[in-house]
C-alpha cells in the first residue's frame, strides 16, 4: 500500500532524485486517482502550512504531499515533519527529498532512527556508466549490447541527463528496436572530438596539434571552459592512479574501480602511461588547477588561457 506511507529520497543525484519522486507519485496516483497533489520546498514550512500540505481539503481526502529540499526545513517544523513522517495516516502518501550534505542532518537522522523507508540515489561510477546506459536501453525497449554502450559513453560523457536524452533520441530514431556500436558511432559522428574528454584524451595521448584544434572546436561549439579543466583534471587522476598501480597486481576490473574509469579505457591509460610519470602528472594537475581559477575571473581571456595550459601540460609529459 502506498497511501499510508512515507518515502525518504536522498543523494545528490538530481535525475535519479527526480525519478525515483516521480516513480513513487505515479504508483500513488495509480492506486487513489483522485488524489490531491501538494508539493512544497521545506524551507516554506511552518506548522500551518504544514497541516495544510499533509491534511485533506473539502474536495479530496487524499493526498499525496511532496516536499522538497528536506535539508532547508526550518527548526520550527523539525518535530512535526518526523511525527508526521513516522505515522503519516491511511490516506497521506507523504515523500521527503534530502539532496544530501549535512544541511538538515539532524532530521535525517531522526527520520532514519525512526525506520522511515528510505532510497538512496547516487549517480554511478565512470565504469558503471555503460551498465547505466543499457539499463536505460531495457527500459525503453531496445536492444544494444555492451560494445554500443561503451561507445555512447565515448560519444556523449558522462552526463546522466546527456545519455539518458541520447538513448531516447536513439529508440525514437531507430527503424529497428536494435542499436549497434556502428549504429552509435554514426549517429553521433563529431560529437565526440567536441567534448571536453576528447580534449583531454588528446592531451594525454601527447599529440598536441590535435589537442589545440579539439580545443578550439570545443570552445567554438559552446563548450564551458570549467568542463574542460574539469575534464582534464579528472584524467590526469585517472593517470596518476593508474601509475601508481601498476606495480600492483591489480587487473580488469578492479584496476578500473581503482583508477575510476571503465574497463574499455584501461588500454587508452596504459599504452599513453608511457608519456607520463608521477611528477609530471602532479605538475599537470596544479596547472590545471591555476588555470581553472583563471578562467572563472571576469577578465581573463579563456582561450588563451586554456591553450597555455594544453601546452604547459604537455610539456609535462616524458621525453
Amino acid at each position: 500500500m502506498i497511501f499510508g506511507s512515507t518515502l525518504l529520497v536522498t543523494g545528490p543525484d538530481e535525475l535519479l532524485g527526480e525519478r525515483a519522486v516521480r516513480a513513487r507519485r505515479q504508483q500513488a496516483l495509480k492506486e487513489r486517482p483522485e488524489a490531491q497533489i501538494n508539493e512544497v520546498t521545506a524551507d516554506q514550512l511552518e506548522s500551518t502550512m504544514l497541516n495544510e500540505i499533509v491534511g485533506g481539503s473539502l474536495f479530496a481526502s487524499d493526498i499525496v504531499a511532496i516536499i522538497d529540499d528536506l535539508g532547508s526545513c526550518p527548526a520550527s517544523a523539525v518535530e512535526q515533519v518526523l511525527a508526521i513522517a513516522s505515522d503519516p495516516g491511511p490516506d497521506l502518501c507523504l515523500i521527503l527529498r534530502h539532496r544530501g550534505g549535512v544541511k538538515g542532518k539532524g532530521l535525517l537522522d531522526k527520520l532514519k532512527k525512526a525506520k522511515v523507508p528510505t532510497e538512496s540515489v547516487v549517480a554511478p561510477k565512470a565504469w558503471e556508466l555503460p551498465k547505466f546506459v543499457l539499463a536505460e536501453a531495457k527500459r525503453l525497449k531496445i536492444s544494444m549490447p555492451q560494445d554500443a554502450a561503451e561507445a555512447l559513453v565515448a560519444a556523449v560523457g558522462s552526463d546522466l541527463r546527456a545519455l539518458v536524452g541520447a538513448v531516447a533520441q536513439l529508440a525514437a530514431d531507430s527503424p529497428t528496436s536494435e542499436v549497434d556500436a556502428a549504429t552509435i558511432k554514426r549517429y553521433f559522428a563529431g560529437r565526440a572530438e567536441v567534448t571536453s574528454f576528447a580534449v583531454a584524451d588528446a592531451i594525454l595521448a601527447g599529440n598536441a596539434p590535435l589537442a589545440v584544434e579539439r580545443l578550439r572546436w570545443a570552445l567554438n561549439t559552446g563548450a564551458a571552459p570549467v568542463l574542460i579543466t574539469s575534464a582534464l583534471a579528472n584524467s590526469l587522476r585517472g593517470m596518476g592512479k593508474f601509475l601508481d598501480a601498476e606495480s600492483g597486481r591489480m587487473a580488469g576490473a578492479e584496476l578500473a574501480r581503482h583508477v575510476g574509469v571503465p574497463p574499455w579505457k584501461l588500454k587508452d591509460l596504459s599504452r599513453n602511461s608511457r608519456l607520463w610519470g608521477s611528477a609530471g602528472i602532479a605538475s599537470a594537475i596544479r596547472l590545471v588547477a591555476q588555470t581553472d581559477a583563471d578562467v572563472k575571473g571576469a577578465a581573463v581571456d579563456a582561450q588563451y588561457a586554456l591553450e597555455a595550459m594544453v601546452l604547459g601540460v604537455l610539456a609535462q609529459r616524458r621525453r
